[in-house]
């Protein structure tokens, strides 16, 4: 099977570094296209249902957001906060994918999970399954990954993560559990379907949420699995074609209705970028649930070489990256959370967990 473009994942808006706006998270309604000269109206389409059961009236369905370069207003804040701790039904698997290379994929699921995990006040699962540098367990040092087999081992069983529920790990309130799989020598993932769906049942066994970075090689297992789509694609001259082909290429493989409900989110904005995101926006409105833009912010901007990333580790293990983000940021990650579980109240569960 062809593999999308998506993957590996630093911030992508390269060398424009001038400060974003806060998050905007732009409408899109169904219907005609907009032409390009058109910008789309600031607001949110409430989060109701299924694209196809929404009424039309945007009036009955919007809810204004702040733009520009100042901060969001304390309500809107609230609000997102609020949805992001809307109780799930049963446990949900979270796909993030980047619609090309240095989207922010990574960063983006780090991000969420982590926020998640600290607003709702329990355990998180995020599971990194596109090894190499930069990787989801590197940039979230200093907190431990652990082994999938800690997972999928049973209580008392040689690699049994110790007194958890059914043989998981023990977990905290608040909390974010990276799980990273074994690697083979030639660096790819050793596991097979057998091996994923395992994965999948254990973490839906031991987790409400849980959150997928798949590499090109797990991409189709995690979306066959997964209960809602995050796209993640960079404010850069590539972003429209890069939607494009992975709309394309989600519409060609059978996960039309997941990509329909899917939550878009531009990545790396700037005043410089602007005009790109607006273009890539052009190109999912009507065609996804929401969009959000979240500003460039320099502490997500991972360095390219081996020892640039050590030292980004090291530089920043006595603070969570949360903390280090400029507040139109931290907004903008809110925000999307909120959108994220929003969704999640509203659509049903696709796998159910072996118990």
């Amino acid at each position: 099977m062809a593999s999308p473009p998506p993957v590996r994942d630093t911030p992508a808006t390269g060398s424009v570094r001038a400060p974003g706006p806060p998050v905007v998270v732009v409408p899109v309604p169904r219907g005609p296209a907009v032409p390009p000269t058109v910008r789309p109206r600031t607001v949110e389409r409430a989060l109701s249902g299924p694209a196809g059961q929404r009424s039309t009236n945007w009036r009955d369905h919007v809810v204004l957001v702040p733009g520009g370069v100042g901060p969001g207003r304390p309500d809107h804040d609230k609000r997102d906060r609020a949805r992001a701790v809307l109780p799930v039904d049963g446990s949900r698997l979270v796909a993030v994918l980047g619609c090309t290379v240095g989207a922010g994929q990574t960063v983006t699921t780090l991000m969420v999970a982590d926020l998640l995990a600290s607003l709702r006040g329990e355990a998180v699962a995020a599971l990194d399954l596109n090894p190499g540098p930069a990787s989801l367990a590197e940039l979230a040092a200093p907190r431990p990954a652990q082994p999938v087999r800690s997972l999928l081992a049973g209580p008392g069983e040689p690699g049994s993560a110790g007194p958890g529920r059914g043989g998981h790990p023990p977990r905290g309130r608040g909390q974010l559990d990276v799980f990273i799989p074994e690697v083979r020598g030639d660096g790819a993932l050793d596991m097979g379907d057998l091996e994923y769906r395992q994965l999948f049942d254990a973490v839906a066994a031991g987790y409400e949420l849980t959150l997928g970075d798949p590499g090109a090689a797990a991409v189709a297992r995690v979306l066959t699995a997964a209960d809602q789509l995050v796209l993640v694609a960079p404010a850069s001259p590539d972003a429209a074609r890069s939607l494009a082909m992975t709309h394309e290429w989600l519409g060609a493989h059978g996960y039309g209705a997941l990509t329909a409900n899917s939550i878009t989110v531009v990545n790396g904005l700037s005043k410089r970028s602007m005009p790109h995101a607006e273009q890539a926006e052009l190109v999912v409105r009507g065609r996804c649930r929401a969009i959000v833009r979240v500003p460039w912010d320099d502490h997500l901007a991972e360095p390219q070489t081996e020892r640039g990333i050590r030292e980004s580790l090291d530089a920043s293990a006595a603070t969570s990256r949360l903390g280090q983000l400029r507040p139109p940021v931290l907004q903008a990650y809110t925000a999307l959370a909120g959108v994220l579980v929003a969704a999640l109240t509203t659509s049903p569960q696709r796998r159910r967990a072996a118990r």
